[in-house]
C-alpha cells in the first residue's frame, strides 16, 4: 500500500479499533502542525493498513462534519505528514514508493485528471539514476533532467514563473519534482474532500458515534492553527469577500444594523474565516453601540440587549445551549432562502441588474457582465458567481484557471474567499 492514498483498503475492522486509529492519527497530525516532538505511533506507520484506514476515515469525518476550518486543518495536516515522509525517503525508498504508486494507478478503473502527470513523474523517479540524483545531488536550481506535461497540470508553477512554458507544454526540471509530487498529493486530497458523496453514511450509528468522539478532540483546536481574523481587519479583508457577504458588510457599515437572519449568516461567515468568539463580540458591540443610520427592521442596540447578543454569539460558537457549533450556509441554501424583507441574499438571484452591478463594481462595457447576466437569466447563479471569482483572481495577478468541478460541489461563501485569497 502507498501513502499517496489513491486506493482504499478492503476488509473488516472492529468499530472500537477504527475509533482508536482515527483519534491517534488526528493527535499525530495536531502534533505535526504544532511542531511538537513526535513519538512512535503504531497507527501512522506509512503504508500500513492502519495508516490507510486512518487517512480515509479522517477524510470521511471531515466531509460529514462539514466545517470548513476543520477540513482545512485536515488538509494542512495530511499535507505536512506527506512532506515529512517524502523528505525522509532515500533513493531506494523513493523508487519503491513510486513503483507501488504505478501499480495502483494501473489498477484504477477511473481516470482522474491528475493521474496523467502523476504517472509521468513516477516513471521518471523509478529510474535508479534519476532517484539518486533527486535525493542526493539535485539542488533548488538544478535543471539537468526534466519532463513535460500539459500546462493545465502545473498552473501554480506557471503563475509563479518557476518553469518554462512553450506552445502549451510545460517543462518541469528535476529541482521541482518533489515539490510537484506534493502538489499532486494535495490535489488528490482536495479532490477526495469535495467530490465524495457520503450522504448514505450520515445516519450510520457507527459513524455518528465516531463523529461525536472526533468533535471532542478537535474542539480544543479552536483556531490556534487557522488564520485568525481580528475585528479591526474585517474592512480590509472584505475586499476579498464574495458579493453576498460584501453586500452585508457594506450595509452593516452604512446603517450599523442587519436583520436577524442576515446578522446570523454574516456572523457565521466571519466565524468560519477564523474570527474568535471574543473578537466577534468586539466586532458586533462596535456596530450596535452606534445609532442606526436610516430605516432598519432591526430595533436592537447593544446597551439594552448586550446579554442577548453575547449569548447568541457564544451559542453560535458552541459555547452555550446545546453546545452545537454552527457553520456558514452554502450558496444553495442562501439562494433558496426568503430575502423578500431583508437586505441580503445572493446578488445573482435576489438583486436586479443595477443593484447587482453596483455590488460587483465592474464596468458596464466589460464583456464579463453580459455573460453574468445571461447566467442570471438561466438561473445558474453559482456559475455566475464562479465566473466573477475567476475574473477577480485574474485581476489580482493570480491564476484565473480554477478547477471548477472541484469547488462547485457544495460551494460556499467561505470557499469563495479561500479560493480568492489563496495564491
Amino acid at each position: 500500500m502507498s501513502f499517496f492514498y489513491l486506493a482504499a483498503v478492503k476488509g473488516d475492522m472492529p468499530v472500537h479499533l477504527l475509533e482508536t486509529v482515527v483519534i491517534k492519527r488526528l493527535e499525530y497530525i495536531k502534533a505535526i502542525i504544532a511542531n511538537e516532538e513526535l513519538s512512535y505511533n503504531e497507527y501512522v506507520v506509512e503504508g500500513s493498513v492502519y495508516d490507510v484506514v486512518g487517512h480515509y476515515t479522517l477524510c470521511i469525518v471531515a466531509i460529514l462534519e462539514g466545517r470548513e476550518e476543520f477540513t482545512q486543518f485536515i488538509i494542512k495536516g495530511e499535507d505536512s505528514l506527506f512532506r515529512r515522509r517524502l523528505k525522509a525517503l532515500s533513493a531506494y525508498d523513493l523508487r519503491s514508493f513510486v513503483k507501488k504508486l504505478l501499480r495502483v494507478i494501473r489498477k484504477l478503473h477511473t481516470e482522474v485528471y491528475f493521474l496523467e502527470p502523476l504517472r509521468t513523474l513516477c516513471q521518471h523517479l523509478m529510474l535508479r539514476d534519476m532517484a539518486h540524483h533527486v535525493c542526493s545531488l539535485c539542488n533548488e536550481k538544478c535543471s539537468l533532467h526534466s519532463f513535460t506535461v500539459k500546462f493545465k497540470h502545473c498552473l501554480t508553477f506557471i503563475a509563479k514563473r518557476q518553469i518554462v512554458l512553450k506552445n502549451g507544454i510545460a517543462q518541469i526540471p528535476c529541482s521541482k519534482w518533489k515539490t510537484y509530487l506534493v502538489k499532486l498529493f494535495n490535489t488528490n486530497l482536495k479532490n477526495r474532500m469535495v467530490n465524495t458523496d457520503l450522504d448514505v453514511l450520515r445516519n450510520d450509528p457507527r459513524i455518528t458515534e465516531l463523529l461525536k468522539k472526533v468533535v471532542k478532540v478537535i474542539r480544543p483546536l479552536k483556531r490556534h492553527n487557522i488564520n485568525i481574523l481580528r475585528s479591526v481587519e474585517v474592512d480590509i479583508t472584505s475586499k476579498m469577500f464574495p458579493p453576498c457577504m460584501f453586500n452585508l458588510h457594506q450595509h452593516l457599515r452604512n446603517t450599523h444594523r442587519l436583520t436577524h437572519d442576515q446578522r446570523f449568516l454574516y456572523s457565521l461567515f466571519l466565524k468560519d474565516l477564523g474570527m474568535p468568539v471574543d473578537e466577534a463580540i468586539i466586532f458586533w458591540r462596535k456596530e450596535y453601540a452606534l445609532a442606526p443610520n436610516g430605516k432598519s427592521a432591526c430595533c436592537h442596540n447593544w446597551a439594552k440587549d448586550e446579554k442577548k447578543f453575547v449569548y447568541g454569539i457564544r451559542h453560535m460558537y458552541g459555547l452555550e445551549g446545546r453546545r452545537k457549533e454552527y457553520s456558514c450556509r452554502s450558496c444553495h441554501q442562501i439562494q433558496n432562502s426568503d430575502t423578500t424583507y431583508s437586505e441580503g441574499g445572493c446578488p445573482f438571484k435576489s438583486f436586479d441588474n443595477n443593484k447587482m452591478e453596483q455590488i460587483l463594481n465592474i464596468s458596464k462595457t466589460t464583456p464579463l457582465l453580459s455573460h453574468i447576466r445571461e447566467l442570471k437569466t438561466q438561473e445558474k447563479y453559482t456559475s455566475a458567481c464562479m465566473m466573477y471569482l475567476q475574473y477577480r483572481r485574474c485581476n489580482s495577478n493570480k491564476s484565473p484557471n480554477l478547477n471548477c468541478d472541484s469547488i462547485y460541489f457544495n460551494f460556499t461563501p467561505v470557499k469563495y474567499y479561500i479560493t480568492l485569497a489563496s495564491k
